[in-house]
């Protein structure tokens, strides 16, 4: 799947946590503001956008106009062009005459028909690799002169530089949620030995034991066992702030 969503940036297959997804918007709008910035530096260009490959599907992160973003969808439906060559490869194209150009099938001669002339694609490469493209268009056929291609090499730098820092704060905040999610996990087996300890009258040893045995015969993780003792007690939303003990009788009257 192909499109502008930004979800899953920075790993393939898995849902962001809610550290990490709270970096999401704040590198999507980065690179809104780079392909908005860029494009007003450079001048005469019909659009600036940046693609991001997101679990290997490339999706636009960035753009400075809606021309920009149809051009990108346009490629990414037919599924070949100088972007996604430049995403795969890590080579940079300059296309003069996108209409005339038929390397790619259909896509020149519909980015032609968008209003996208020209175009060049550069690769951004983080760690040694390609992890995103930054484009510029033309309404002009060789509409991009020798300096605005410099100066869109200059700005492909800077999102390399970003791309990479959300990359690391990605990682930092993933351990945060997988450190957030085990002592969640833990307070919920331990509010489970606290049921099975009143319920049965035993000590904790044994309730962790009784629960183990439980995860084991059903083939259930013990986390989920867990959490459905948890949540089959009556109380708001079945979660307990803390294990119902029975109420210790004061030392004068159990020494009796």
């Amino acid at each position: 799947m192909t499109g502008t969503t930004a979800e899953g940036l920075f790993g393939e297959g898995v849902a962001p946590g809610a550290a990490e997804a709270e970096l999401v918007p704040l590198l999507t709008d980065y690179l809104d503001d780079v392909a908005s910035s860029t494009a007003t530096v450079l001048g005469d260009v019909a659009g600036v956008a940046v693609t991001l490959s997101v679990d290997g599907s490339p999706f636009t992160i960035g753009a400075s106009s809606s021309l920009a973003r149809d051009v990108d969808l346009i490629q990414y439906r037919i599924g070949k062009g100088p972007c996604l060559h430049a995403l795969h490869h890590g080579i940079g194209l300059y296309v003069p005459d996108l209409g005339a150009d038929d390397r790619w099938g259909e896509y020149g001669p519909q980015a032609a028909a968008r209003g996208a002339a020209s175009c060049v694609s550069i690769p951004v490469i983080v760690g040694g690799s390609p992890a995103a493209v930054f484009k510029v268009y033309s309404a002009e056929i060789d509409g991009l002169t020798q300096n605005q291609r410099a100066l869109a090499q200059n700005a492909a730098r800077d999102v390399a530089g970003g791309v990479a820092l959300a990359k690391h704060l990605s990682r930092q905040a993933q351990h945060i949620d997988d450190r957030t999610a085990a002592m969640t996990t833990r307070r919920v087996i331990d509010i489970a030995i606290g049921i099975v300890m009143y319920q049965v009258n035993t000590d904790a040893d044994t309730a962790f034991a009784l629960l183990r045995s439980t995860s084991q015969n059903q083939n259930i993780k013990l986390r989920d066992v867990a959490a459905e003792l948890v949540a089959s007690l009556p109380g708001e939303g079945g979660r307990p702030e803390a294990a119902p003990f029975a109420e210790r009788a004061p030392s004068s009257q159990r020494d009796r």
